[in-house]
């Protein structure tokens, strides 16, 4: 996973909706996690997500709402969208 994460180019397109809104990446932040800007607004994808998805993944789990709402629901909640650049990510 670091060695995707380690690899993002700065404007590349890390999910395109269906209507073609695309999220684009920004950085990492300070915990190293994922900022990725939506229609102009900056969203985080905090790297303990990242890697609890990615071993989860890495178990056969399919990485869907329920999984993420189970992980944490507060960020469920607050960051769906997160939902589809963890899916991308893994890809």
């Amino acid at each position: 996973m670091d060695e995707i994460l380690n690899n993002l180019l700065v404007g590349e397109a890390l999910y395109t909706t269906s209507n073609g809104t695309q999220y684009l990446y920004v950085s990492r932040n300070n915990n190293f996690g994922v900022v990725y800007s939506l229609n102009q607004e900056q969203k985080t994808l905090p790297l303990n997500t990242i890697n609890a998805a990615f071993e989860a993944f890495n178990l056969g789990e399919e990485i869907n709402a329920q999984l993420y709402t189970n992980y944490n629901h507060h960020e469920y909640e607050s960051r769906p969208c997160n939902l589809s650049v963890l899916n991308e990510l893994l890809a």
